[in-house]
């Protein structure tokens, strides 16, 4: 759900970029399900650090969830290839740029609902890319894959009944 056009058109040209970057990483389910977990994980973080009763529209937090999935997945594999110090670290501050440029700014923009989104995004990518490295089967993309689509059809039903 979103608040207004440009929103909706900000996150799913952003997503595309994003989620195409996860899911090479990733695999197509295991990154469709990864950034949903992201972007569920920075909502639930939103609305810890706001109290319960803040209302936050769109999904802006799964885009940054995403770029987070980048950031971690990218500073994992480095560290895993030897190196160290800042070096290891560019993926991240290359995504914490982005966040910087474009979830920072704007019409109603929920900052911290962008920063929950990396901030988780990064955690989940650091810890499931050895996964992504090792391969995740045919079979096993599909059944997240699968369970990813089945969570975000729920969510719309029960959102918009």
């Amino acid at each position: 759900l979103h608040g207004y056009l440009v929103h909706v058109g900000t996150n799913a040209i952003a997503m595309v970029f994003f989620l195409t970057a996860v899911c090479r990483t990733l695999g197509p389910g295991l990154g469709v399900a990864m950034a949903l977990v992201a972007g569920t994980l920075g909502n639930l973080c939103n609305a810890w650090f706001y109290g319960f009763d803040h209302i936050s529209v769109g999904a802006s937090t799964a885009v940054f969830g995403a770029l987070g999935l980048l950031g971690g997945a990218g500073v994992a594999r480095r560290r895993r290839l030897g190196l160290q110090g800042r070096r290891a670290w560019i993926p991240l501050v290359a995504g914490l740029a982005i966040l910087a440029m474009l979830g920072t700014g704007g019409h109603r923009v929920d900052f911290w609902a962008h920063f929950w989104g990396f901030i988780c995004g990064g955690v989940l990518g650091a810890c499931v890319v050895p996964t992504g490295d090792q391969g995740v089967s045919n079979q096993t993309q599909v059944r997240f894959g699968v369970v990813a689509g089945v969570v975000l059809v729920t969510c719309w039903a029960v959102a918009l009944s």
